[in-house]
């Protein structure tokens, strides 16, 4: 109860999809994607056209609407 199903596209290419709780802060979304790519610095971006999603790192995914979507994360 309460989770939902995020999507990634990695900066390396690769996909991956995980659960998140409705009530995890957006921040969590970062350290996930840093947990799975090197070390570089990396920006996450969301809907169409992608925007930038860091603005909202202390608001809840489900307040950032990002439950069911597609994330893609970039090298900067």
């Amino acid at each position: 109860s309460g989770a939902v199903k995020i999507q990634f596209r990695l900066p390396d290419g690769t996909r991956a999809v995980r659960r998140f709780l409705s009530s995890d802060l957006v921040g969590v979304l970062y350290a996930f994607v840093s947990s799975k790519c090197s070390k570089q610095s990396i920006e996450l971006r969301s809907g169409f056209p992608p925007k930038d999603i860091s603005f909202q790192k202390d608001s809840t995914i489900d307040e950032a609407k990002l439950a069911g979507e597609m994330i893609q994360g970039r090298y900067i």
